[in-house]
């Protein structure tokens, strides 16, 4: 079978890889326009999600100057759960939260519309070494490329073809979504969502949220149970056990047949992401690892990814032997450099603010401890730590506010 001639594959059509695209356009618009992308389903497809778009993420569509008409619900308050005890953080616009499946074909539709070429139903079988390319095959053909990206999931097929051997990195997580009870109305303008980490007491490495929705214009509410597995040699978390309990606690009871479950990739600074011509993006390559966000890195991934393919075909370097380093710590990168003052989950300079405010005596108890722990892990940029102090190492609340206070606000 001939080989078309392409310069890029983008294999993928979520937030990630249409970001890619978005910043490939908007930095090279002839390198934009010798790039395929494919999407083995057909758009509108589902995408399991709990759908929060943050700040960052709305920032990063209006530099690309993309405006998205798609159903959201604003959240002006958060509830953070520990326990008994619950701390509320307001803000007019904290997040919003979308269907993936509105957003994503919203999104695919803006970059048609500026000339994205798509092949939809189409999937990606395999790659080939020849000579300083690679040969891509699909279900519908093949290319002949100088750039591979893999932006298609967790269970990415690209990065499955790339035989990378690194510790395992993967989160579980449970969702269901089911109608608000009768009389609820439409504006959910000012409602609430809810992070409850009660759990971590029976295992749990994340928490479980709480988020309103619309679907198909019917006010509804997307639940859900997120397990980091941070420290995947520790004994798991009963996730059924422990999320039916909590459906239980909120008076949402509803039949396991209708959940659904997916794996998250979390980002490793230390991780693996790229080898001679391919380059992972998005849920390939991994998400924020504390609350699991993953549309704002997956957006944050196409601007970094398509700065570096552009850099790589002037230089003529395919090797993308520093990727990595330039996602952590380069120009525009998922992790910053300044200590957590501009944390990707934007809940650094929130959660610093509110421990603060703790002082040991002030009846919080184990609730303030957390809240201290979460901020400090924020600050800090100890991507894989909040676990272990939360359960693992005995600071007081003195020890844990004096060192969150010495990193400043």
């Amino acid at each position: 079978m001939e080989s078309r001639e392409l310069d890029i594959v983008i294999v993928g059509g979520g937030p990630a890889g249409l970001s890619t695209w978005l910043h490939l356009h908007s930095e090279d618009p002839r390198l934009a326009a010798r790039t395929l992308l494919i999407e083995k389903a057909v758009y509108p497809r589902d995408k399991l999600c709990g759908g929060g778009i943050v700040p960052q993420a709305d920032q990063v569509l209006r530099d690309l100057g993309v405006g998205l008409r798609v159903p959201s619900v604003l959240i002006q308050h958060v509830d953070y759960v520990f326990g008994p005890s619950r701390l509320r953080w307001n803000h007019p616009h904290a997040f919003r939260v979308v269907r993936r499946y509105e957003f994503d074909h919203a999104l695919a539709r803006a970059a048609v519309e500026r000339g994205l070429t798509l092949n939809v139903g189409e999937a990606f079988r395999r790659f080939e070494r020849s000579g300083q390319s690679l040969v891509v095959e699909t279900t519908r053909g093949r290319y002949r490329v100088l750039a591979l990206i893999g932006a298609d999931g967790a269970s990415s097929l690209v990065r499955r073809a790339m035989s990378l051997r690194e510790r395992p990195r993967m989160s579980r997580l449970l969702e269901v979504v089911m109608p608000a009870p009768r009389g609820t109305p439409l504006d959910f303008t000012s409602d609430t969502a809810v992070f409850d980490f009660s759990p971590v007491t029976q295992g749990l490495q994340g928490y479980v949220w709480h988020f309103p929705c619309l679907v198909a214009g019917v006010p509804s509410f997307n639940r859900g149970i997120f397990d980091s597995r941070v420290y995947p040699d520790r004994v798991p978390a009963k996730l059924n056990k422990v999320f039916a309990e909590a459906l239980k606690e909120q008076a949402s009871f509803s039949e396991s047949s209708t959940w659904s479950a997916h794996p998250e990739r979390w980002f490793d600074p230390q991780g693996m992401y790229a080898q001679p011509n391919v380059l992972l993006v998005g849920d390939a390559a991994g998400v924020e690892p504390t609350f699991g966000e993953g549309i704002s890195y997956a957006l944050r991934y196409g601007a970094v990814a398509a700065k570096y393919l552009v850099q790589s075909f002037q230089r003529s370097d395919f090797s993308f032997r520093d990727y990595r380093d330039r996602l952590a710590h380069g120009h525009g990168a998922l992790l910053p450099d300044d200590h957590g003052k501009t944390n990707v989950c934007g809940c650094s300079r929130r959660l610093r603010a509110t421990a603060q405010t703790l002082r040991p005596g002030t009846g919080r108890g184990v609730f303030a401890t957390m809240i201290a722990r979460l901020a400090l892990f924020t600050a800090t940029l100890e991507q894989a730590r909040y676990l272990e102090l939360v359960l693992e190492k005995p600071l007081s609340e003195d020890q844990l506010i004096a060192q969150l206070r010495s990193v400043g606000a």
